[in-house]
């Protein structure tokens, strides 16, 4: 956690995996609260992850963790994300780390460092507006801007009549990508015009709102989604593959196919995403290889639940025992997955019996609940 080695920090975790082998292996927390002290950068992001692990460690009985935290959260250069992770984690209801923080961060902060610092009305400042009057002003005024914000236009297109929708579309701005996502929700074909359309097209090449547009199409938007595929056009290829992934058939396995391999070998993880769940909606046995090599090689780590939701569709058995892998993965949604497809075993039923009530896998104790009363409940 030092050195955060993850492919898409917004998304991937690592936190209670890290955590929780500090915990089982009683690792010293020098090293880390060395790095935080040591680091003096602007980008927080360098912090990050090892205030992140800090505040799940005190759940598996590492009070010394909480002391760094609460340090770091009074006196560290990135004292406001200690504080976040601190709201994040339900740490703040331990005691020894909350007790009187709010009072010892309050008293070396001034007005502008705490209205910089809430940038949102959420855990702890929420609690901590309660008393301290500083911060109640500042989350209060945050509230009222809120409340005030324009409704998104989304909401409000329901009654448009087709033709106002359409030239929200040609007139551009904020609003097409909500008018086409109403439009297709009307299974108005027009859709297909505007996906076919260069000019509607941002600078990246993609225009915004085709694809939950064709997603509401579903089948009907098959014949030209096919078409697209051999047409030249990048965007709409990519386009029409969408819509394959989602809505195809197995005639549409081929191109679907070829789109997973492609994605392979040049190591695409998001890319690879939906045709590896068309893969397995299809049962493509085909593409087992492919699945499997996604799976082993993949540095998007929350990529892992598609490939093995893939991979249970187009060959069980084998899923079942990478499954077994995935019940101690870093992903909560991969250890989810896991729990439902691993192969009955003395070993995976003890682990599902810890990931039931592990408190650093909150989000896995219901999958982990299920299997086990499914086995349970099993002739």
């Amino acid at each position: 956690m030092i050195t955060d080695t993850r492919w898409d920090r917004q998304v991937d975790q690592r936190d209670s995996y890290l955590a929780g082998l500090i915990g089982r292996l009683s690792l010293p927390l020098a090293p880390i609260e060395q790095h935080l002290f040591d680091y003096d950068g602007d980008d927080d992001e360098p912090v990050g992850l090892a205030l992140q692990v800090l505040a799940l460690l005190p759940w598996v009985g590492r009070g010394d963790a909480a002391t760094i935290l609460r340090r770091y959260a009074v006196e560290g250069r990135h004292w406001s994300l200690a504080l976040e992770a601190i709201g994040d984690s339900g740490v703040m209801k331990l005691p020894a780390l909350w007790d009187g923080l709010a009072d010892d961060v309050i008293a070396v902060r001034d007005n502008a460092q705490l209205a910089q610092a809430i940038w949102c009305d959420m855990e702890p400042w929420t609690t901590f507006a309660r008393s301290q009057p500083q911060v109640r002003r500042i989350v209060e005024e945050l509230q009222a801007s809120r409340s005030h914000r324009p409704v998104r236009p989304d909401l409000q297109l329901g009654d448009a009549e087709p033709g106002d929708l359409v030239r929200l579309v040609t007139a551009g701005g904020p609003a097409r990508r909500w008018a086409l996502e109403e439009l297709g929700r009307r299974g108005d074909m027009i859709v297909l015009e505007f996906a076919a359309d260069p000019g509607l097209r941002n600078a990246a090449g993609w225009t915004p709102g085709v694809p939950q547009a064709l997603r509401h199409l579903g089948t009907g938007a098959l014949p030209q989604a096919r078409a697209w595929i051999g047409s030249g056009d990048d965007t709409l290829a990519a386009f029409g593959e969408r819509v394959l992934a989602e809505v195809g058939d197995q005639s549409d396995a081929p191109v679907l196919l070829a789109a997973l391999r492609r994605a392979v070998a040049s190591e695409e993880w998001c890319a690879a995403e939906l045709p590896a769940r068309a893969m397995g909606r299809l049962g493509v046995r085909e593409a087992v290889d492919e699945l499997v090599a996604l799976w082993e090689g993949t540095v998007h780590s929350l990529a892992r639940e598609t490939f093995l939701v893939g991979l249970q569709g187009c060959a069980p058995q084998e899923a079942a025992l990478i499954a077994i892998e995935g019940l101690d993965d870093c992903e909560p949604t991969v250890q989810q997955a896991a729990c439902a497809r691993a192969r009955d075993t003395v070993r995976v039923r003890s682990r599902l019996l810890e990931l039931a009530d592990d408190p650093l896998a909150p989000e896995v104790h219901k999958a982990a609940s299920t299997r086990l009363q499914t086995l349970a409940d099993a002739p």
